[in-house]
């Protein structure tokens, strides 16, 4: 089997990973009553267990690091973020928050022309503004009301891109290991705060389903970073589409929730341009931040 194929296959994977565990937040906190601030700092909570084995292997040197401060503030960003995402799964249904969510390239594009200082030509100008057609075609603003859930998806991905620009600068200094090491241990205690005043003690079954979106998050992360490891951006980013049509599935037979056309066509024109953008970087070799959701 070649590496593209490979590729395809575990970016397919990680797309019906996310899906699924987007999926159980819309239940656990709408069916279940946990709060999505709650069901935020349990997503970390098992997503770190997941992931002790590997900090055990490496041992407290891959804590090493002269960024300490980078590190803390990205964990920030991105538990914010999660919080957001959370509780925004809680107004609308999975499909059209995916489906919003998919103008993330956009951010991060935008953002590295302020602090990374990258360059953007015609053609990526030209996959920008095809994004931002089909964001403008699933929100509709003006034709129909923007209600919380969509400013709450649209907060989570502008912040979950300002953590890429940060993951971007660390790299130079930290492993990608160690990255991952400290925004998964960080978050924990940060998601806990907000997590208190709404706290409530969930029973056995409602415990298993928190676990599974830890075990889904951190395996839908994982196989997306050995997609893009393998194969280049310009192939894995389209297969993030399959996060709408997994979810939309799911909504459909877990809530009866289904995405209307202009959803789907919308979306289809954000992936034409963010596929695009990513084309346009394989041409010119630059080395763009891969479109891995951290929520």
């Amino acid at each position: 089997m070649s590496n593209s194929i490979k590729a395809i296959l575990l970016a397919a994977a990680a797309a019906a990973s996310a899906a699924t565990m987007h999926n159980i937040i819309r239940y656990i906190t709408v069916e279940e009553g946990i709060h999505a601030f709650e069901a935020a700092f349990f997503r970390n909570f098992f997503g770190l267990i997941i992931l002790i084995p590997v900090f055990a292997r490496q041992g407290m040197g891959l804590l090493k690091t002269n960024k300490l401060s980078w590190h803390i503030g990205r964990s920030l960003i991105n538990a914010v973020a999660l919080l957001c995402w959370f509780s925004a799964l809680t107004f609308i249904s999975v499909g059209d928050a995916t489906a919003i969510s998919l103008i993330g390239p956009v951010f991060v594009a935008l953002l590295a022309i302020f602090f990374l200082g990258e360059t953007i030509g015609i053609r990526r100008w030209t996959g920008i503004g095809l994004a931002l057609i089909g964001a403008f075609v699933v929100v509709r603003p003006g034709l129909i009301e923007i209600n919380t859930g969509t400013w709450l998806v649209l907060s989570a991905t502008l912040l979950v891109s300002n953590s890429k620009i940060i993951a971007k600068h660390l790299s130079g200094h930290d492993s990608p290991t160690t990255i991952v090491a400290y925004v998964t241990i960080l978050m924990m205690p940060i998601t806990l705060i907000p997590a208190i005043f709404v706290w409530q003690w969930p029973s056995i079954d409602q415990l298993l389903w928190l676990a599974a979106i830890g075990v889904c998050g951190t395996t839908g992360h994982l196989l997306f970073t050995n997609a893009y490891r393998i194969a280049d951006v310009s192939l894995v980013d389209p297969i993030g589409f399959m996060r709408l049509i997994w979810g939309a599935l799911l909504g459909y037979f877990l809530f009866s929730e289904f995405p209307d056309v202009y959803t789907w066509i919308g979306a289809g024109i954000i992936v034409l341009g963010t596929t695009y953008m990513a084309q346009r970087d394989k041409v010119r070799g630059t080395d763009r931040l891969p479109n891995d959701s951290e929520v």
